[in-house]
């Protein structure tokens, strides 16, 4: 029998087609992190007509789908999803997040659009993938993320952490060359808090020049990680938009269901941002 756990990882089953991905998912942060697993299904009246009732009975059988020696449960829920989002770590202990995007139904909860709202309030990581994993090493066997100038790169320091920690993996951190001083100086300081950080934690990580900033640093991140061999990304949405980004849109419009098909960690920037203690 699977031993009970105290913390959890959340498998937010928005399309019922789409649950090998979540699970594959769910099942690879919880066994890296040894969290359990709730299957989550929310009744929105905005993306199904489905009751919890019939809901529940489709989770008990993507349950037995899950190791036995993994502790999992379910939980069918009737509300408006970004709202039960929110609650998630309040209400079950939630350390993460996986869930799946797909661009071919506007109309679904897995739009990236309809992900990217429902989201924006996460207290917790949370995973968003397109497709199941080839295997769990290909996914962390390394993994990256960007450090630019904003205070916001911070954010994504300790998560990033985990990895090599946690899961064995080999970490990247990719970053533009700015020759502009105000921003160089900005970037550097958050490149000297990292450094202070890892060597505190003794973390390793190889670095990556992208070279002369050019558009969305994500967006050039995640052509870089198809070069490397990263199989995840760590991100953090935007926190608040600047006058251009409310025409061109923010970069996470562009990644989140990207043609690399590489999976990405997204972080919402808040203060209260749920963090390990492990």
């Amino acid at each position: 029998m699977a031993e009970k756990k105290d913390q959890y990882i959340v498998a937010y089953i928005a399309d019922y087609d789409k649950a090998d991905t979540v699970l594959a998912y769910s099942l690879m942060l919880s066994t890296y992190l040894r969290k359990g697993i709730i299957l989550l299904r929310v009744c929105d009246p905005r993306y199904t007509s489905e009751t919890t009732d019939e809901a529940q009975q489709q989770l008990i059988a993507l349950k037995q789908r899950l190791p036995e020696n993994v502790f999992s449960t379910y939980c069918a829920l009737k509300g408006k999803t970004s709202e039960v989002i929110e609650l998630l770590p309040k209400a079950f202990n939630a350390v993460a997040i996986a869930a799946c995007v797909d661009k071919s139904n506007k109309k679904s909860a897995c739009h990236p659009k309809n992900v990217l709202r429902d989201f924006a309030k996460c207290k917790v990581a949370y995973l968003l993938a397109q497709e199941p994993p080839k295997d769990y090493p290909s996914v962390v066997g390394k993994v990256a993320f960007s450090l630019d100038f904003k205070k916001e790169s911070k954010d994504k320091l300790i998560w990033a952490s985990y990895f090599p920690r946690f899961f064995g993996s080999q970490l990247w951190v990719l970053s533009y060359n700015y020759t502009d001083e105000f921003l160089r100086a900005k970037w550097y300081s958050n490149v000297k808090f990292m450094d202070k950080m890892y060597a505190n934690l003794g973390v390793t990580h190889k670095k990556a020049d992208l070279g002369k900033p050019k558009s969305f640093i994500d967006v050039v991140a995640l052509q870089a990680a198809t070069q490397l061999g990263i199989g995840l990304l760590i991100s953090t949405t935007t926190a608040e938009r600047d006058v251009a980004e409310y025409f061109i849109g923010v970069q996470e419009d562009r990644t989140i269901a990207n043609e690399q098909k590489i999976p990405i960690l997204f972080l919402n920037p808040r203060d209260d941002l749920y963090v390990l203690c492990d």
